[in-house]
């Protein structure tokens, strides 16, 4: 031929194959009951048992090469057949829906059940529930859910009840929280034991536990913004709020007025971003030591002080030293400071567009903007 014998079968298992050859359906009689010719026909497109001779659909081993490559082969196999492991589990290598060709006694086999819950968690329609609760079966329904809990939807109502089962789901997916048996929702130590699996679940239960102070402390503590969760009362809650800030000084946004007020609460937050300064209560501007702590951190966070500790000398000397901007937020007094300019010009030249007229034209300042050094102080 034109073709060696390997290439010609691999393209019959390649490109052939896709076109699904009907070589029992036109094939002579003579050919269908013919076992050699009835076995590459169904290891080519195992649907082709269809056709068969009644004899080969009882055949363990035709019926296996028809299934091994095509689950759906199953609808042509013997009924007699339907009673054997291995036949029915060799559907299950593709399909969970395998189960459900197989007789009454092996759907209650437990190497049957998990081989089709390996495929799907779907296969509890058919899992009898006397299986449930076998740790194999177990184990195979819990990873089933770990992988797509969707199909729990279409489930026996009894699965809802089950505990773990539902766990495992909310922590794939916290919206699933619809499918739950109402009776487990109520059950306080079921919502943190789900909140603790994956902090989203508490935005889907039910809103009272927005107020149970440990449920919202175990969503704290994988995502600080799941603050914006809590009640009103436990966003005034300041050990709640403080361990949050301390893990994300974003969170204070979602912190109650009277605790943008509490110094301490603050500066947990600026010790991580100073900017977090301009959600602070209007009374902390004036507090020297929070402010202090800010403009060390970020110079221009100077901004958001009251204009007491804009014209004090020891903050603004911190904070032009950390960002020569700074001296833009500066009082007008300080603006005209030789040593406060100076100290903001030789962190950023570009900050003397910031100082009082008169410095602005000063040998000293003119020499370090343009890269120059300070001269040594006499001795």
């Amino acid at each position: 031929g034109v073709y060696p014998e390997e290439q010609v079968e691999e393209l019959w298992r390649t490109r052939m194959a896709k076109t699904r050859p009907r070589l029992l359906q036109d094939a002579s009689a003579e050919s269908r009951a013919d076992r050699s010719f009835v076995l590459k026909a169904v290891r080519l497109r195992g649907p082709e048992l269809r056709h068969a001779a009644p004899e080969f659909k009882k055949d363990k081993e035709v019926a296996l090469a028809a299934i091994a490559e095509d689950w759906i082969s199953l609808d042509y196999v013997a009924e007699e057949l339907m009673s054997d492991k291995e036949v029915i589990l060799m559907g299950l290598r593709q399909d969970w829906e395998a189960i459900t060709y197989a007789s009454e006694d092996l759907q209650s086999d437990e190497d049957v059940a998990v081989a089709a819950l390996t495929q799907s968690v779907m296969a509890l329609k058919t899992v009898p529930e006397a299986l449930w609760q076998r740790p194999a079966v177990r184990a195979a329904i819990l990873a089933a859910v770990r992988r797509d809990p969707e199909p729990l939807r279409y489930c026996p109502e009894a699965v809802r009840k089950e505990r773990d089962i539902m766990l495992e789901a909310l922590k794939a997916q916290p919206r699933f929280t619809s499918e739950v048996d109402p009776e487990l929702l109520k059950d306080s130590q079921f919502a943190l034991a789900a909140v603790q699996g994956n902090w989203e679940v508490l935005e889907c239960l039910p809103k009272k536990y927005t107020n149970d102070k440990e449920v919202v402390a175990a969503a704290i503590s994988q995502s600080p913004y799941s603050l914006r969760l809590a009640s009103t009362e436990l966003r005034g809650d300041r050990s709640l709020v403080l361990d949050c800030v301390r893990q994300s000084s974003g969170a204070l946004r979602y912190a109650a007025d009277e605790l943008l007020a509490d110094a301490e609460v603050v500066l947990a937050a600026v010790r991580q971003d100073a900017q977090c300064l301009r959600q602070a209560h209007e009374s902390l501007r004036n507090n020297k030591e929070l402010i202090l702590e800010a403009v060390r951190i970020s110079g221009v966070s100077l901004q958001y002080a009251s204009a007491t500790l804009q014209d004090d000398r020891e903050v603004v000397l911190a904070a032009v030293q950390q960002s020569g901007h700074a001296l833009e937020f500066a009082s007008d007094a300080l603006r005209c400071d030789r040593e406060v300019v100076l100290a903001a010009v030789g962190q950023d030249k570009r900050a003397m567009s910031h100082a009082g007229k008169e410095l602005r034209a000063d040998v000293e300042v003119l020499r370090l903007a343009r890269g120059g050094k300070l001269k040594a102080s006499p001795q």
